[in-house]
């Protein structure tokens, strides 16, 4: 009876995970939708509304600055609502923006104001995927599997933006992304089994700028700014090498499957991993990848710098996460540093052209590989001491709680 009782518990459970991996996966998708999907917004912008290239651009800026900055401010307001109110808020607010968009109206006020809408929707749908995974019994596992699914979602909105240009013309990006984000979002329904509300903070409620968050911050911002310095000419790189347009696209697309599939794997395995390699590897896989890609003589050496950056970014990025969400359950650590990462995004490419425009694309991959590596050396050690202090403390507090009588 207790065998099959436990077997019937482990079941029920391992059921609630998948499906709060579905509606997490579909809420991390959506929560950079705007990082993803910006270039066929700013040439839909230029062709279907006629607008400048710089200020089709500003839409891109304020769009992203915009998210990074909402996600700060939402790390530092304590919001009673439940991550799943939260999700469908944002959806909602992105549908809206989307269609507003695509009504034609010209006025580049109204459309960096849609921006600002837009930007303000994916802080709202990344602060829930934030905080109900951070809420969960084992976070970088969530993360892991999350982030895995919520790359097939982006592939579905870019596969599906032909069709709906066919349709709607040049504005039916924009219709588009209404139309996916409507479809998609029921399946964020099973954020109801994440708790209504997170565990409460050690330090009373607030963003803690203890020791270990401040080092997590200055590597997470730093690997991000690294990424965006080498990734944001990555294509020109390729270029560069005489690769084809199609061979370029088609690597893309398998080094998102292939991340797709390692961040499956190492999510099921993240019990087995020991944080502090792992985490490291990672971080420093991002940066060898980049470099090795910019710096790259033929076709070899650059694929597999791709491969290697696309996998370790991916896999860096739901660790990061995860060590946010030990140090402080409540996610509001997670949510603070996943704005100061698209901060550091947003200020990556144009660093990048300034070095592409003045120097070599090597000069171009060691300026992202010290970005991305600059801080580790400091910053691991100190984060790693944190968290074990805090894995400690949450043991001692779990054994406290089960020795308690009833």
């Amino acid at each position: 009876m207790i065998m099959t009782g436990t077997r019937t518990g482990r079941r029920s459970s391992d059921r609630k995970l998948l499906l709060l991996s579905l509606g997490l996966s579909v809420c991390s998708g959506f929560a950079y939708l705007g990082s993803s999907v910006m270039p066929f917004q700013i040439d839909a912008l230029m062709t279907g509304l006629h607008q400048s290239a710089s200020r089709a651009s500003l839409f891109g800026f304020f769009e992203i600055m915009s998210f990074a900055v909402f996600m700060i401010v939402l790390s530092r307001v304590h919001l009673r609502l439940p991550v799943i109110v939260t999700a469908f808020l944002g959806a909602a607010l992105a549908v809206m923006s989307s269609l507003l968009i695509a009504s034609g109206a010209t006025s580049f006020i109204w459309l960096w104001a849609c921006a600002i809408v837009f930007g303000l929707a994916e802080a709202l749908l990344g602060r829930s995927f934030v905080c109900a995974a951070a809420a969960s019994d084992n976070p970088d596992r969530i993360y892991a599997i999350a982030n895995g699914g919520g790359q097939l979602v982006l592939v579905a909105v870019i596969d599906a933006i032909p069709y709906a240009t066919q349709v709607f013309g040049a504005l039916g990006v924009f219709v588009g992304l209404a139309g996916i984000v409507i479809c998609l979002a029921p399946c964020m329904l099973t954020l109801r089994h994440v708790p209504m509300a997170p565990p409460p903070s050690r330090r009373g409620g607030t963003v803690s700028f203890t020791p270990g968050a401040i080092a997590l911050l200055c590597i997470w911002v730093g690997s991000s700014l690294g990424s965006s310095i080498i990734w944001s000419f990555a294509e020109t790189v390729g270029r560069s090498l005489n690769l084809s347009a199609n061979y370029i696209v088609l690597l893309s697309t398998l080094c998102i499957l292939s991340s797709v599939g390692v961040s499956f794997l190492f999510g099921g395995l993240a019990d087995r991993l020991r944080r502090d390699v792992f985490l490291t590897l990672t971080l420093l896989g991002v940066g060898v990848g980049g470099l090795l890609a910019c710096s790259a003589g033929n076709a070899w050496v650059y694929t597999t710098g791709v491969v290697i950056y696309w996998n370790c970014s991916m896999l860096s990025y739901a660790w990061l996460l995860g060590s946010a969400a030990t140090l402080d359950h409540t996610g509001r650590v997670g949510t603070f540093c996943g704005g100061m990462d698209r901060m550091g995004y947003a200020l990556g490419a144009p660093i990048g052209g300034l070095i592409v425009d003045h120097a070599s694309f090597t000069t171009l991959g060691v300026a992202g590989f010290i970005a991305c590596v600059i801080s580790m050396p400091i910053g691991l050690p100190i984060l790693f001491r944190e968290i074990r202090q805090h894995q400690h403390e949450d043991m001692v507090r779990s054994k406290i709680v089960q020795a308690t009588p009833v």
